[in-house]
């Protein structure tokens, strides 16, 4: 998978100039990023010569600010031939103050008319842009002179008209015809993308958490829309159904990995697929079996060991789950997930063995070495293993260490504050049993 960097624009279109970002809020580059170049092209009936190339400008500081990119967006466009005014249109409450940074539209040849609006609790509405004329040509990301302050509570809205009749100039289409959504520029898009920054990173961790599942559930639109009219691609199954699990849809996402495993049935990753669906849907029998179907294809995939450890622990089968996670850190030692995951039921169980208790400590160790402390689960799952080793000074630093690295409106936060209050009590954690439910 590819990603945009957190919170930024990184595209480009003819005519457009990218501006050079404020100082502190440049964007990180990791070592061994790989930057991928799409580009999207418009044949001309004869070879061409393409030589893309990027201008990367590096700042001496890093950046303190870390933006949030909204999309409003509209991915069921059905625009019937002839349609001349063909409206859609989105919205979306801010959860938190923000300071709108830029906006960039976008749409294909047939949109006319765009508008951008902010309607504020005062009652009051700041436009945040509108093209009278829109010209598919000439694209721009919009950055603001002086950041607009939006404060929680203030809708965020799109209007966007198209045109699809023979009277446009700009369609594509002679004589006219259907235009759904889609990625070629023949079919049509609606979005506005617009930039913010929050107050704290408190807000932008419950910002980016409330968006992300309103994105999700939009994309499911756009995918469904492909695969009605390509069935039988599995790349689309899996990738929406990836979605579906993302809005917390799983029952969607076990239809989509079916049809795709229809296609694949001696793949491993299209049984490990499903095997996640249907563990997410609270099927744990048949996922259980998914992941051994997957095993048995190919033994040696790691992570299907390491999520059937999960399912049998659910089930309540702690022997066959550890045995599972062992064979998972066996065939991946370097595995932060696995190695978690074993260190994390050897720790916790209600009547550990002092063996037992010796290997989580040794296992919680090499996790946190693996990640230089800046995993916050790892630190967790050590501490959960001093505690039970008796060391509750040493469980409370590394509690304390984790919850450093979180940001106060993360979930982990409040169950990680939960156990180290155990810890100064000088008592271990003993996570609850599985089967029995409250």
């Amino acid at each position: 998978s590819a990603n945009y960097p957190e919170g930024h624009f990184l595209g480009w279109t003819p005519g457009q100039v990218a501006p050079l970002l404020p100082k502190d809020l440049g964007w990180r580059l990791d070592h061994h990023t790989d930057l991928v170049i799409e580009t999207h092209m418009q044949p001309s009936g004869r070879p061409e010569t393409v030589q893309p190339s990027i201008g990367l400008y590096f700042s001496d500081t890093p950046p303190t600010r870390t933006p949030a990119m909204l999309r409003l967006s509209r991915q069921n466009i059905d625009i019937p031939a002839g349609d001349a005014q063909y409206i859609v249109s989105d919205s979306y409450v801010l959860p938190v103050d923000v300071d709108v940074q830029a906006v960039q539209p976008h749409a294909h040849y047939r949109a006319r008319d765009i508008l951008g609006e902010a309607a504020l609790p005062d009652g009051t509405t700041r436009r945040l842009i509108h093209i009278a004329d829109w010209d598919f040509r000439w694209q721009h990301v919009f950055r603001f002179e002086h950041p607009l302050h939006l404060p929680k509570g203030t809708t965020l809205s799109m209007r966007w008209s198209y045109d699809n009749s023979p009277n446009n100039p700009r369609n594509p289409e002679r004589p006219p015809k259907r235009a759904l959504w889609g990625q070629h520029s023949s079919d049509e898009m609606g979005d506005l993308w617009i930039q913010v920054l929050t107050g704290n990173e408190a807000d932008l961790v419950t910002l980016t958490r409330q968006f992300r599942a309103k994105a999700a559930a939009e994309d499911i639109n756009g995918y469904e829309a492909e695969i009605e009219r390509h069935p039988g691609d599995t790349g689309l199954h899996d990738d929406v159904a990836l979605l579906y699990l993302e809005a917390g849809r799983p029952g969607g996402a076990v239809a989509h990995f079916q049809k795709s495993l229809a296609v694949r049935e001696r793949s491993a990753p299209a049984h490990y697929n499903l095997g996640t669906a249907l563990s997410a849907a609270g099927r744990l029998g048949q996922a259980a079996e998914q992941y051994r179907q997957a095993i048995q294809i190919d033994p040696k995939y790691a992570n299907a060991h390491n999520n059937l450890g999960g399912v049998l622990l659910a089930q309540g089968k702690r022997d066959e789950a550890l045995a599972a996670y062992r064979e998972a850190v066996r065939l991946r030692p370097q595995s932060a997930s696995g190695l978690e995951n074993l260190a994390w039921v050897l720790a916790t169980g209600s009547r550990p063995s002092p063996r037992e208790i010796g290997e989580a400590v040794d296992t919680a160790e090499r996790v946190v070495g693996l990640t230089g402390r800046r995993d916050a689960r790892g630190l967790d799952v050590l501490a959960a293993a001093y505690a039970a080793a008796g060391d509750f000074e040493r469980a409370q630093n590394a509690a304390t260490a984790a919850l450093r690295l979180l940001s106060a409106a993360e979930p982990l936060v409040t169950d990680i504050r939960q156990r180290l209050e155990l810890y100064r009590q000088r008592r271990r954690y003993i996570a609850p049993d599985p089967t029995k439910r409250e």
